[in-house]
């Protein structure tokens, strides 16, 4: 693809040539260099790969012309509250997010391999536990092969905030667990792990600490014996 290509999805779908000028000198303002690459597009923004003055890497997350949302700030506010689980954000604006590049292979196919499934498993319900504690609640992990990543270093990132809220009661770990469940093959819900996923829904955050390692607890031995 080429340069003036990539440019034209600064303003996708419009590629209005008074748009991706005005784009460009806000984006070279906050360090990005060159448009490198289309990651993917949503229904309300475009993320690109883009490198930045100093040489580095980074995604870009455009709002589409098209898009319903005013802007990109709220998104912003939250991708930051949910640091580490979430990329790292370096700057933003009206309509853009720039932020840490996250390169890796979607949870679910990496969950193909039974002798990773353990650990994988693990690693991911310990990344929703990690956004309930910062009072994140991303509403979409129902989904999850679209919005969390193993990271090269192993490390699961969870992306995508554009419907995230924050709350004092997130269910994270209840939508993950339930996706676990429904992915993986020969993995039963289990009635004990459903009703502490009910009990974890309306605690408090110390019984939650609790409730999660009882999760684990039940989960662990099962996913031993399938692998």
């Amino acid at each position: 693809m080429s340069r003036s290509d990539l440019l034209q999805y600064l303003c996708y779908p419009s590629y209005n040539r008074e748009c991706v000028e005005r784009r460009v000198l806000e984006l070279e303002g906050a360090g990005v260099a060159e448009v490198a690459g289309l990651v993917g597009r949503g229904h309300s923004s475009v993320v690109l790969e883009v490198v930045l003055a100093s040489g580095e890497r980074a995604a870009l997350k455009v709002l589409r012309t098209d898009s319903k949302r005013a802007d990109l700030l709220t998104e912003c506010e939250i991708a930051r509250r949910a640091y580490p689980i979430s990329p790292r954000v370096l700057k933003c604006g009206r309509h853009y997010i720039l932020m840490e590049l996250v390169r890796g292979v979607p949870v679910a196919e990496a969950l193909r391999e039974p002798e990773r499934r353990l650990p994988l498993v693990l690693k991911t319900l310990s990344a929703g536990r990690g956004l309930d504690v910062l009072k994140v609640d991303h509403r979409e992990l129902g989904r999850a092969h679209k919005h969390v990543i193993l990271a090269h270093g192993g490390k699961i990132k969870i992306v995508d905030y554009e419907s995230a809220t924050t709350s004092e009661y997130p269910r994270n770990l209840c939508r993950l667990t339930s996706w676990i469940y429904n992915t993986l093959p020969n993995l039963k819900p289990q009635s004990e792990v459903l009703e502490l996923l009910r009990e974890y829904k309306k605690a408090g955050e110390d019984l939650r600490r609790e409730v999660f390692r009882e999760i684990v607890r039940h989960i662990a031995p099962v996913l031993e014996k399938s692998a």
